[in-house]
């Protein structure tokens, strides 16, 4: 009984590395997509007020 007990225990603690913890991840965004969202007037205003 003592090892069914310990074998549970075991087969519990370990559950949740084998699913993960929390839900699916963001996938990771490409250099492309990226580029295509950066305005250039925006990001010439914000290097402007950098340099100030």
């Amino acid at each position: 009984m003592n090892r069914f007990l310990y074998s549970m225990l075991f087969l519990i603690c370990l559950t949740p590395f084998q699913f993960g913890c929390g839900g699916e991840e963001e996938p990771l965004h490409k250099e492309e997509d990226v580029d295509n969202q950066i305005d250039p007037e925006s990001e010439e205003e914000a290097l402007k007020e950098l340099n100030k």
